[in-house]
């Protein structure tokens, strides 16, 4: 049915679809969506018949189409242009959809694993079997003999950041050789290391594990390391593999140092 002898004024269009009057203003000094006629006295008239091309619009709009390409297709517009127009926004929104599904999933984890290390009781050992971890690692350069300088750490954290996906890191920290650790106490670290959401070359094996949470400051390390590898012997374990320190807490959690945890991470075997 048309309804040619039906008008609107800019104000009740505006109205219908929830927008304001300056949008239709824009859209018309564009030559996107002009109204039907002009009253006398200069007035935008909008006929019945132009709501569906307006509501058309806007879906397009609403799906993420550009106003170019929108005005383009309005004016050169048939069925399979807009079919194919539509097929197109379709690929984009699966695309979007699928990112915001990774970064769903890395807010969850990450959330999950600051939760865990804040609710846990700190200095406890605790064993479970895990499965492999993916991670993304650099080596550290310029060790020295007796211990690793925040230079050249944050050297190696730098260039890690700059090689990987940085949306899909969970937790930073550092990769120590066994013998190091319990001869130096977490003074000398070989490489940064981060847990990765994405498939990585580098996992962190499946297998028997033992962890412990420390609450403060990186200046008690030692301590840390020390009260970590007596717990072991206690319960009857043997490290063995890389010891990983991750710093689940940070400073980007906790700006307070007196607030930050650190997790020491083993693979073992029973005595």
């Amino acid at each position: 049915m048309k309804n040619s002898s039906i008008y609107y004024t800019p104000h009740q269009v505006a109205s219908f679809f929830s927008i304001t009057r300056d949008t239709l203003l824009f859209y018309d000094k564009i030559g996107l969506f002009s109204p039907a006629r002009r009253s006398k006295n200069g007035y935008r008239c909008y006929s019945a018949s132009q709501l569906n091309e307006l509501d058309t619009i806007l879906t397009l709009r609403d799906l993420g189409i550009s106003i170019s390409e929108i005005k383009e297709a309005v004016t050169k517009m048939n069925t399979p242009s807009f079919i194919d127009l539509l097929e197109k926004q379709e690929e984009s929104i699966e695309r979007k959809m699928d990112e915001y599904r990774f970064a769903l999933d890395i807010v969850r984890s990450t959330r999950a694993t600051i939760k865990e290390a804040a609710a846990t009781e700190k200095e406890k050992l605790f064993i479970e079997r895990q499965p492999a971890i993916p991670i993304v690692k650099v080596p550290i350069e310029d060790i020295g003999e007796e211990s690793t300088s925040d230079e050249a750490w944050e050297k190696a954290y730098s260039c890690l950041m700059a090689s990987y996906d940085c949306k899909a890191i969970i937790t930073i920290g550092s990769i120590l050789s066994l013998a190091e650790a319990e001869s130096h106490l977490g003074t000398i670290c070989r490489e940064v290391f981060a847990t990765y959401k994405k498939s990585s070359e580098h996992v962190i094996p499946k297998g028997l594990y033992a962890h412990m949470y420390f609450q403060g400051s990186l200046s008690n390390l030692t301590s840390f390391y020390k009260k970590f590898f007596a717990s072991l012997e206690e319960h009857g374990l043997v490290p063995t593999g890389n010891v990983y320190e991750e710093l689940t807490i940070s400073s980007v959690v906790a700006r307070e140092e007196k607030d930050h945890v650190t997790k020491l991470l083993v693979r073992v075997e029973k005595t």
